[in-house]
């Protein structure tokens, strides 16, 4: 193996807090780092050029600096010095933003045009990735939306270079109605992209047979394809309590809420939670709030404004768009247990997660949740109500959430390091 290219662009763009599938890139990115075995280059996919370009990691990733690219001629520098930072190019940039800024306030469109031009001519010193033989690119996720990017994979392949995708679930061609509906989706570019693999990774059992099943079905070469495990171990300092206004305004204390983590999108059901509340009520059953940490997705606009403005059970409802880890820490560590509603889950970290923490956890009985921790969790039907409310009363009894909780302890966990382990010892095999 000549290098390891590590596709890191969707974490060099992310913004906000690192969860779900970036926290994956993220801790798997953070290992190839350290890892003194081969000789790592990290990438990020840039369309202007429809090309990989090398990143500063450290500047990139470590830092969050912005996307920095490296640029032909920089060798010298070291990692810990952008090369923006030298007096030279620092001074030549505040020089020509000065000039654009002027020209854009005299002639808007000359100066969009000079400014497009500046940006290209700045783009064409990025160091532009070469592919070979013996190249190994590891693509943790995909802008699978780019078909241009598409295109470069395949070209990457007929270069010699090897290629190793992960999946984090086939969502959209099992439950195609909860995704906006675009020209380009990941099916289109699995279609492409996964028969000419040399190695594919799932993160479940189930996301394996979903996959091969589908191939199948199209008729589509079926590459070598393996299962690792994420990890489930959220590493953190200190935990902290949250100070998100709505977190303040519910006035929760610990050992007063339930929760539930995870993107809020249909897939994730929690349109069954409103159902659940409302029936209880009906029923003169008291539940504790329910605290929802994650940011907002695809498709849940009406939803969640008719759970937040019931005036019945509203107030139930405490959304969190902003945890960082160390709230997300203190909120495992102070909440009654944990509720995961989703229709279908590539794997679910959040049980994974809740589990890990000693904290008893009522999941859907669907896709993976069902070998995450087995015997465990709490299982419920995402389509019933009443199998719903009854795993949440039944931990809701002190006597069965301490039983509950006390099998946690039986629970392995998954470090980030055995994860990174088998990934490295696939990815090796090739």
């Amino acid at each position: 193996m000549k290098r390891i290219l590590v596709d890191v662009t969707q974490l060099a763009h992310w913004t906000g807090k690192i969860t779900g599938i970036p926290r994956v890139i993220d801790e798997l990115a953070k290992r190839f780092y350290t890892d003194g075995d081969h000789e790592v280059v990290f990438v990020s996919w840039v369309k202007e050029l429809q090309e990989f370009c090398e990143v500063d990691y450290e500047q990139t990733v470590v830092l969050r600096r912005g996307v920095i690219y490296r640029r032909a001629g920089d060798d010298a520098v070291p990692l810990a010095v952008p090369p923006a930072s030298r007096p030279s190019r620092h001074i030549l940039k505040r020089a020509v933003k000065k000039g654009l800024a002027v020209t854009r306030r005299i002639s808007p469109a000359v100066g969009r045009r000079l400014e497009a031009q500046a940006k290209q001519i700045h783009m064409q010193g990025y160091r532009k990735i070469v592919f070979s033989t013996d190249d190994l690119v590891f693509i943790p996720w995909g802008e699978w939306w780019d078909s241009n990017f598409t295109d470069r994979l395949v070209r990457a392949h007929h270069e010699g270079a090897a290629l190793v995708q992960i999946i984090h679930d086939v969502a959209t061609t099992v439950w195609p109605q909860f995704y906006e509906q675009v020209a380009v989706n990941p099916t289109t570019y699995n279609a492409r992209i996964l028969p000419i693999a040399a190695l594919v990774l799932c993160v479940s059992e189930n996301t394996k047979r979903e996959l091969v099943t589908w191939l199948k079905q199209q008729k589509l070469h079926v590459p070598r394809t393996e299962v690792f495990r994420l990890g489930d171990v959220l590493d953190v300092a200190k935990p902290v309590k949250p100070t998100e206004q709505a977190f303040v305004d519910a006035k929760l204390k610990g050992g007063d809420y339930i929760m539930c983590v995870g993107t809020i999108e249909a897939k994730k059901n929690h349109a069954l939670f409103y159902y659940v509340y409302k029936w209880a009520k009906l029923q003169n059953i008291v539940l504790p709030k329910l605290v929802i940490v994650g940011r907002r997705g695809y498709g849940t606009e009406n939803i969640y404004t008719i759970m937040a403005n019931d005036p019945e059970v509203g107030s139930q409802f405490v959304f969190l768009h902003d945890a960082s880890d160390e709230n997300l820490t203190w909120l495992y560590d102070h909440c009654l247990f944990t509720v995961l509603p989703s229709f279908h889950e590539g794997w679910g970290i959040p049980i994974a997660e809740s589990i890990a923490r000693g904290v008893p956890n009522a999941c859907s009985n669907t896709s993976s949740m069902t070998e995450i921790a087995e015997g465990f969790v709490e299982h419920f039907s995402p389509y019933s109500t009443d199998e719903c409310l009854a795993a949440i009363l039944k931990l809701l009894d002190p006597k069965a959430r301490a039983k509950a909780a006390a099998k946690t302890k039986q629970y392995k966990q998954t470090t980030w390091d055995a994860c990174y382990k088998q990934v490295k010892s696939y990815v090796e095999t090739i």
